[in-house]
């Protein structure tokens, strides 16, 4: 299937979310919010970008955590569970997280088994939103 890529984006602000959750930022990473997520923290995250992080650059960037720590998660039933609070946050800010969704779909491999655990998820996510 071929799915239209959205115009990328990247986060740009890393600082407010490094104070906010006592990480640091070395000056070489330039995949800072796959690297520093916890999964542990996953909770953190989502009540973090519904209540306190109001830029766009750190919510796009929050969000990146958030969907590291959910394919990160110890078993399928807690990805499930995550994802029941992740995609409220997903349809409310879809134009915001577009790049960041798509991403997530593995559009460019067809077998979904070579993709990450939270693929499916997401590529049902954006068909029905599409």
């Amino acid at each position: 299937m071929k799915i239209k890529e959205p115009e990328f984006r990247f986060g740009k602000n890393w600082d407010e979310l490094a104070t906010l959750f006592n990480y640091k930022i070395n000056e070489h990473d330039q995949d800072w919010t796959y690297i520093i997520a916890e999964p542990t923290r996953i909770d953190e995250y989502i009540s973090a970008y519904g209540t306190t992080v109001i830029n766009e650059d750190t919510k796009f960037s929050l969000l990146e955590m958030i969907i590291q720590s959910l394919t990160d998660q110890a078993t399928e039933e807690l990805i499930q569970e995550k994802w029941k609070e992740i995609k409220p946050l997903l349809i409310k800010d879809f134009e915001l997280h577009k790049y960041t969704i798509f991403y997530w779909c593995c559009w460019d491999n067809e077998d979904i088994n070579d993709c990450w655990r939270v693929t499916p998820l997401f590529r049902e996510f954006w068909l029905n939103k599409k």
